[in-house]
């Protein structure tokens, strides 16, 4: 699974969250949150749906 970049900004600015703050209310590390958006790791299921609830927001509407 891969995060789209554009569409995380897009939730966090809905949230107006900053990625710290994604961090600490997802459970995963701002450098986990960064490989991902760059594309440098894909993160599992399971933490894209971390990343999802704490935005308030569906897994399709962060993934490619």
């Amino acid at each position: 699974m891969k995060i789209n970049d554009e569409k995380l900004e897009i939730a966090m600015a809905n949230k107006c969250m900053t990625i710290n703050q994604l961090a600490a209310k997802s459970g995963v590390s701002r450098m986990s949150l960064a490989n991902y958006t760059a594309n440098r790791r894909n993160p599992k299921p399971s933490t894209v749906g971390k990343i999802a609830k704490a935005l308030d927001v569906k897994v399709e509407d962060l993934i490619q």
